[in-house]
């Protein structure tokens, strides 16, 4: 569905909308766009399925395996989660982002804390202590889940990561005129000491006020969970990936799509709380369906299925 926004970034909106139809049951959600009336793309989420990829735990550290260069943490789950003592190490950006320097950060340069190296994890956590970890791959069969240290938190057009300094832009935004105006962005975004944001592809093209406001969402979300993580005791999960709704408004460009329908005004009061934290005239294209009707047959959803 992700790509499918890309696609159609950049065009002139047509006459009849583009539509994101969008039905919520008791264990089962479901999303269609729909773009001059056909449908282009659908999603299916039920509970039973969902996975736990991208949530973030307070876990506690149960006993290390030199020889496999990992350790296993509680983190409240039937199996214990393995954390290898590289996904423990504090990561570089990917290469597919362009680190850019902060000039708050550039005295810091060449100093301050030490490199970690995989020898160095089992002293930073040894057994019994706490540690906060994010889920990058879920439980299979006999298998716990797969756990790294270093946390993410995408919101619309940025990605926030604790615990790093480093920040950067998307090398997928090609335009050499565009990389250098979102870098000025990135340079004087207020971001906190120990913090790193990198600008999404989605980005490109966006008012410097836009990602302010993300990034306000981003600090407002990360500071939930930093008391969640001070007052929880392990283990404990102190945040979770959001569900096939929320990913959906946090995704798709208010820009590009013209109406968000939903049957579940639980989950219309949900989305316009996020809609609106990025713009608030754009709340109003969130209407709550209400009729009798399912909603998959009055926009046509069900006969493209």
């Amino acid at each position: 569905m992700i790509e499918q926004v890309k696609r159609i970034l950049g065009l002139s909106r047509r006459k009849t909308g583009n539509k994101l139809i969008i039905s919520v049951e008791r264990l089962e959600r479901r999303v269609a766009l729909l773009e001059d009336g056909q449908l282009e793309e659908y999603s299916v989420e039920r509970d039973s399925s969902r996975n736990i990829a991208g949530s973030v735990y307070k876990g506690r550290v149960k006993n290390i395996e030199p020889g496999l260069k990992a350790m296993f943490v509680d983190i409240g789950l039937e199996k214990n989660a393995f954390l290898h003592f590289w996904d423990a190490i504090p990561a570089a950006l990917d290469s597919g982002v362009e680190e850019i320097e902060r000039p708050d950060r550039g005295e810091k340069k060449g100093g301050g804390k030490k490199r970690w190296v995989a020898k160095d994890i089992p002293s930073v956590y040894p057994v019994g202590s706490e540690v906060i970890v994010k889920v990058t791959k879920g439980p299979i069969g006999t298998k716990g889940p797969r756990v790294s240290t270093n946390l993410s938190f995408a919101g619309r057009y940025l990605v926030l990561m604790p615990y790093s300094e480093r920040s950067g832009v998307s090398r997928k935004i090609e335009s050499p005129k565009e990389r250098a105006r979102l870098r000025k962005i990135l340079r004087e975004l207020a971001i906190p000491e120990g913090l790193g944001v990198i600008i999404r592809t989605l980005g490109e093209g966006q008012r410097a006020r836009y990602f302010v406001r993300d990034l306000r969402f981003l600090l407002e979300q990360w500071s939930k969970i930093e008391e969640k993580i001070k007052t929880l005791p392990a283990p404990a999960r102190v945040f979770e990936e959001p569900d096939l709704v929320e990913r959906t408004v946090r995704d798709f460009l208010t820009d590009e799509i013209d109406e968000v329908v939903c049957d579940d005004r639980e989950a219309v009061e949900r989305m316009a709380g996020l809609v609106g934290q990025i713009s608030r005239r754009a709340t109003s294209r969130v209407k709550h369906y209400a009729d009798a009707a399912p909603a998959s047959d009055t926009f046509g959803v069900q006969k493209q299925t």
